[in-house]
Order: C-alpha cells, then sequence, then structure tokens
C-alpha cells in the first residue's frame, strides 16, 4: 500500500524529531544553559511535568503525533483483509474439530453470507472466497492436501509482488499515460530538484555562524554606511539599521496606523527627529527597524501588529553587532597590527543596551572605568525609569553600587518609597542577586622567554599571550543554603526579562591601545567555570573569616554579619592578603582566559584589559596592563625569521575576524596584524636598498656590533 510507505518515511522524520526536541534541546540541563541565579527547582506535579514537556516539544510536533496515530489506525483497519489464509478462524471451529462440527458451522455461515440469503456483493464474495474454500479445505481430501502442503486449498500460489505507489499509477488506460509520466518527471525528477536548489541559493546568501546575509557584510563594510574608526555608540545603530535582514523586512498595508503610532511615540521620546528629514528619507523597513529599536531601548509598548517585527529585530540585532564588531576588528592597513577600539567598545555596549532595555542616552555619560556609576547601570533595573531615579536621589542612592550596598530590609523600604509595588520589588531583589562581580587579573607574557613581569622584554614582532584569571561571583551564590555543584552545563542565562529570547552570558576581553584607538587582541568566553569556583570560594572564604576580616581589606568600619562579604565589596581576591582564603594558590584560582597578539612597534605603552559582559551594565571592568617593547635589530629579525618559519593567523582568528565563534559557543581568539611573509618581503627590500655595497654593510655591522654588545645578556636570558 502507498500509505505504508508514506508512514515509513513519516516515522524516519518525526521520531528522531521528537527525540531531539525531547533530549538535546536547551535548557537546565547539564549540557546547556542554565540559570545559576535561579532558586532551586521545586518537585514538579504531574500536570506540571505535562505542561512543560508540552511547552518543550510544541504544539506543531503534538499535532504532527496525531497525524501519525491517526495513519497508523487508518493502516491497521485497512491491512486486516490481508491476514493469511486459516480455514479454522473463517469457520470459527478449534483446530481439532470433527468432520460433523465443520458442516455445522459452514450451514451456519451459509445461513449469513450465503447469496440467497444475503444479497450483499461483499457477502456474496465473502462466502465465495473463504467460507467455501475453507470448508472444501477441511472436508475435501486434495484441498485438505494442498492446505496441508501449500497453505492454500487450491494448491501453490504465484508470488505477488507489491509496489508502495497508488494502484492508478499501473492503469493500462491510455489516456492516464501523459498524466502518470508528468507525475514522474515532476514528482521524481523537477521537484526535488527545485528544493536542492532553492536550498543552496539560500544558504549562498548566509555567511558565517551568525547566518548573516552578504550583502549584509557589504553594507557594514562601505565607506559611507558602514563600520568607522570614531565611531561611538550613538552612532552604532545608524550603521546596524542598513542590515539586509532589516531592509528585506515586508510592510504590509494594513501596518499603516500602526507605524504611525509609533513614529508619534519615536518624535516624543526624541523630538530632535522631527525636523530631521535624512532619517525619514531612508526606505521604509529600515526606518520601521530604526523606530523599533528607539522605542524597545526607551521601554515603550509597541503596537501589536508590529510585536513580531519587534522580536525579529531585537533576536538578530545582537549577530549583527558580532559581526560589526568583526569588521572593527580587521586591520586596514599593512602597518596597523589591530583594528579600532572605539566601534569594537561601541558594538558590546549596545548589545547591552538592547539586552536590558536601556536608552544610549544615558549609558554614553560615563566611561567604562565607571560604569557603575553611569544611571545605566540603574536603568537596567526591572520597573525602573528616570522618575525612580530622581527619587532615589533623594535618598542619597545615585549609583547601583549605593542600592547593592544597603541592607536588604532597607533596600525594599527604599524601592517601596520609589513607587514600586511589591512584586516590582520582589523583580528588582532578583535581579541584584543574579547581576555578576567578576575579580580578573592580567598581564601579557611571551612564551618560552625568562624574566620575570618588571624584567620581561619584548621585542618587535614577538607573538605575545595575554593570560587573563577570572572570578566571578553573584549575591545569589553567598548564602550557605546555595549548592555551587549545581553550575553546570556549558554557559550561563542572563535575567533579562525584557528581551523576547534567552540570551547566554558572554564576557568579552578587549586589550586595546586607548590613546591610538587601536585593539591588539579579544576573545569572547563564557565565565560559567569561572562562577562556579567563584561560588566555592566565596562559600569557602564566608566560612573561614569574619566580617571584620573582610572589613579590614575594604578598609572600613565592621559589617553587619548579615551582609554578604564577597559580592559587591571591595575586596579582591587575587590580591596578596586574599591567598589563604582557598585552599589552593592564585594561580589556580578561577578560570584562565588566553589570546595571542603580535607585539607593536618599540615603545612604551599603556593598554587596558577592558572586561565587557555583553547582558549587563555597570559590571564591566578595566585593567590596565603597561608593557615596553624593544626595537629588534637586523640580526635578532634574520635570527627569528631563520629559527621559525613565517607566523599565520590561526582559524580560529579568521573565523574571528568574520564575527564566528567555536564550536563550544565561545568566539574564537583574534589577534591583529599583518602577515609575517609580507613583512619580510618589505624587510627584504629595505635591506636590499640600504645596503647596496659590500663596505656599507661592514660600515653597518660595525655600528650595530656595539649596541648587540650591549643587549647580550638580555638576549641570552631570552634564548
Amino acid at each position: 500500500m502507498f500509505l505504508i510507505f508514506v508512514f515509513s518515511i513519516y516515522s524516519l522524520v518525526l521520531i528522531p524529531l521528537t527525540l531531539y526536541k525531547l533530549c538535546g534541546g536547551s535548557g537546565d540541563s547539564e549540557e546547556g544553559v542554565v540559570k545559576t541565579w535561579a532558586d532551586k527547582k521545586k518537585k514538579q506535579q504531574f500536570g506540571d511535568k505535562v505542561k512543560g514537556a508540552f511547552s518543550k516539544v510544541g504544539f506543531k510536533l503534538v499535532m504532527a503525533w496525531a497525524v501519525y496515530l491517526l495513519l497508523y489506525w487508518y493502516i491497521s483497519s485497512a491491512s486486516k483483509d490481508l491476514k493469511p489464509f486459516d480455514p479454522f478462524d473463517i469457520l470459527q471451529v478449534p483446530a481439532d474439530a470433527t468432520e460433523k462440527e465443520i458442516k455445522r458451522a459452514y450451514r451456519q455461515l451459509s445461513l449469513v453470507y450465503h447469496p440467497d440469503k444475503n444479497p450483499d456483493p461483499k457477502a456474496t464474495e465473502y462466502f465465495a472466497e473463504y467460507i467455501t474454500k475453507a470448508y472444501r479445505a477441511l472436508t475435501d481430501e486434495v484441498a485438505r492436501e494442498n492446505y496441508k502442503k501449500y497453505g492454500h486449498p487450491d494448491g501453490p500460489q504465484a508470488m505477488s509482488v507489491s509496489v508502495a505507489l497508488p494502484e492508478w499509477f499501473f492503469s493500462k488506460d491510455k489516456n492516464r499515460a501523459p498524466i502518470i509520466l508528468l507525475v514522474l518527471l515532476f514528482g521524481g525528477i523537477v521537484t526535488p530538484l527545485g528544493i536542492a536548489a532553492a536550498y543552496l541559493t539560500r544558504s549562498n546568501k548566509y555567511t558565517g555562524p551568525n547566518n548573516v546575509m552578504h550583502d549584509t557584510m557589504a553594507m557594514f563594510m562601505h565607506p559611507r554606511f558602514g563600520v568607522k574608526e570614531s565611531q561611538a555608540l550613538a552612532k552604532i545603530p545608524d550603521t546596524l539599521v542598513f542590515a539586509m535582514e532589516f531592509l528585506t523586512m515586508p510592510v504590509p498595508a494594513d501596518q499603516g496606523p500602526a507605524l504611525e503610532e509609533l513614529r508619534r511615540l519615536v518624535v516624543r521620546l526624541q523630538p530632535d527627529l522631527r525636523d530631521k528629514t535624512p532619517f525619514w528619507k531612508r526606505p521604509v523597513p529600515m526606518v520601521k527597524a530604526h523606530m523599533l529599536l528607539l522605542a524597545h531601548l526607551a521601554r515603550e509598548e509597541v503596537p501589536p501588529a508590529l510585536q513580531k517585527d519587534l522580536q525579529f529585530v531585537l533576536t538578530k540585532s545582537p549577530g549583527l553587532l558580532q559581526e560589526m564588531l568583526g569588521i572593527a576588528m580587521m586591520p586596514r592597513s599593512a602597518n596597523q597590527l589591530g583594528g579600532w577600539l572605539t566601534p569594537v567598545l561601541a558594538c558590546v555596549e549596545l548589545t547591552q543596551c538592547i539586552v536590558q532595555a536601556v536608552p544610549l542616552s544615558s549609558k554614553k555619560q560615563q566611561s567604562l572605568s565607571k560604569s557603575g556609576e553611569s544611571p545605566a547601570a540603574l536603568l537596567q533595573l526591572p520597573h525602573f525609569g528616570h522618575e525612580q531615579l530622581k527619587k532615589l536621589a533623594r535618598k542619597k542612592v545615585k549609583a547601583l553600587a549605593d542600592l547593592q550596598d544597603l541592607e536588604e530590609k532597607e533596600r525594599r523600604k527604599v524601592l517601596a518609597e520609589a513607587g514600586l509595588s511589591q512584586e516590582e520589588v520582589e523583580e528588582v531583589e532578583t535581579m541584584l542577586s543574579a547581576m555578576p562581580t567578576l575579580w580578573v587579573t592580567a598581564q601579557c607574557v611571551v612564551e618560552g622567554a625568562e624574566g620575570g613581569d618588571d624584567d620581561l622584554t619584548i621585542m618587535e614582532g614577538d607573538v605575545v599571550t595575554c593570560r587573563i584569571q577570572a572570578l566571578l561571583t553573584r549575591r545569589r551564590h553567598m548564602p550557605a543554603s546555595f549548592d555551587p555543584d549545581t553550575i553546570k552545563g556549558k554557559a550561563a542565562q542572563a535575567y533579562a526579562p525584557l528581551y523576547p529570547a534567552p540570551k547566554e552570558e558572554q564576557w568579552y576581553f578587549v586589550l586595546g591601545d586607548t590613546p591610538n584607538n587601536a585593539v591588539l587582541g579579544i576573545t569572547r568566553k563564557s565565565l560559567l567555570q569561572a562562577e562556579a569556583i567563584g561560588a566555592k570560594y566565596a562559600q569557602n572564604y564566608v566560612a573561614k573569616n569574619t566580617a571584620a576580616a573582610v572589613a579590614k581589606l575594604n578598609g572600613g568600619p565592621k559589617q553587619d554579619e548579615g551582609k554578604p562579604l564577597l559580592a559587591g565589596t571591595k575586596f579582591d581576591p587575587f590580591s596578596p592578603d586574599a591567598g589563604d582564603s582557598l585552599d589552593s594558590s592564585l594561580e589556580e584560582l578561577g578560570q584562565c582566559v588566553e589570546f595571542q597578539f603580535m607585539a607593536p612597534r618599540a615603545g612604551k605603552y599603556d593598554l587596558q584589559m577592558y572586561c565587557l559582559p555583553d547582558c549587563w551594565l555597570g559590571c564591566d571592568k578595566v585593567v590596565p596592563i603597561k608593557i615596553k617593547v624593544a626595537e629588534a635589530s637586523r640580526a635578532q629579525r634574520e635570527g627569528r625569521r631563520g629559527a621559525a618559519g613565517p607566523i599565520q593567523r590561526s582559524a580560529e582568528s579568521e573565523l574571528l575576524a568574520g564575527g564566528g565563534s567555536d564550536e563550544d559557543g565561545s568566539e574564537a581568539n583574534y589577534s591583529g596584524g599583518e602577515e609575517e611573509d609580507e613583512m619580510d618581503e618589505e624587510e627584504a627590500s629595505a635591506l636590499e636598498g640600504e645596503y647596496d655595497t659590500d663596505e656599507d654593510y661592514e660600515e653597518e655591522g660595525e655600528e650595530e656590533e656595539g649596541e648587540d654588545e650591549g643587549a647580550g645578556s638580555g638576549d641570552n636570558k631570552r634564548r
């Protein structure tokens, strides 16, 4: 039967898909994204389990299983006529029945199915094909012998071969031949090829792990509309909305009133846009995406007709910003080792604002080193607005740290006086307990070089490793009832009630040269390991130390016993005084994050290590790193070139340059720099022009001999 063939193919698709949804989907599992800030799960009731399973597999999958069961029932009922020939079953007699019992059963069935008693054609067919043959098989000697040998009273039967296609497909009617030919042509050749061509065409339109259109990448690199060297946070949305994903959004006619309502809302939020003609002269899909983004950042409700478009813009923006960051990291010249620092940091900051729905005007007022003092850090809290900020300012709460330092009872009172209900206060408390505190130390080293951090000499062109030790804590981890062993998985899920989809918490580590607006290296990692270690460290420290000891480290008076001893304080677990807080060395404390970059030109550099989460405001860390790069002599350059082959950019670095990420969900490391073989060709040509004669070479060698003697001791150490 053709339906059996359809049922088989349907099973091959539906069963693996269901298993993937139930077992392989993301969620609060050990291999997924976990809510490390959430309370322990209570024992679920049966109804809750059913509801959770239903929400996990989805309504469409449940309907697919309903069709599957209906198809199975139909095939089972239709296959009853295909059961094997059994005369005892047909006559409804036992296998050891006598001839008299067989004749009695035959007469009783004849009264029901005989043509003289029942004019129904189906009854006549059943009587002739089954009842009569069954009676002959059990009473006639020849028929009985055939049944014993061949399983049928008529003797051996011809082999029947069936094909799982409709019966009309094999009709001998010549008028159906063209139809059958067209079905074979389109169903077997044209349709599969069309599906394959459509898939390949669609897949070729996109690139990278973020599934971004090729045309979008071209727009982001456009000299007029793309990423620019000095593009700060306020200008990043102007480039973001040029993404082809937003330009191809449909704008149906019935969205006209909703767009007009949204336009009035945006003009009320930003009056300067009223007379900004270039803003409104852009394509309608681009203006719609920009207005939706501005409304979300201001935490304003958009018309219901635009809710799906808003969700699309918000969920697509982080991936597009990641691609913009990769483009900003690309070196623009042979002498430029990295990308532009300003747009790189701005892309991360805009991601923070989108996830927590915070207006850009409140974010750009403070530098990253003082991000906790910015109004944006408070505005990210649920149900917070400028009215709440004014009321909190009267209570001398002007920054996020001021609110965190309050006792819980006092903080709840202050929040209630700011106009929040009890339920809203609970949401704010949940977010405060979920916000991370990052403890970090960083240093730059050269593999194989001797000497400590103070006397380490870095040569031009050296491959430098930036090594970061990170420890992460949350207030949720401080109570003794919290079990640190529950922090398992691949990443933590951020608390973002205004973002339409679950958001993984990722951290960017950007090594920047602020005076030169340059990025030397960058990496993107999940700090779940740092959080698991931090939770154990915090509880271990609380168990070993008193509040007075922490207060002494903080340089302040003795703290209240009920106040958290680590999260939200000035205490640094990487400080020398904290070495005995955990039964391990400081080198083993926290999660190690590394990336490599090529040493810049000779000179002294005051670098900054920017540690930025992509979903929290006010949690940034800036660590100063000082390096001294010495100029390499010609002999040292040739020695380095002879000792090692040309240094090439790794596959991970190339991946991050395009905004990609590796298999574990963490963005690959990127260290900007020109290709070593190009540098060798330029140096070779310069050397040929500089040393035209043997006399010049000898004179230069005598001049460098004294310099090499002075640097001999340092070179021996490096060797």
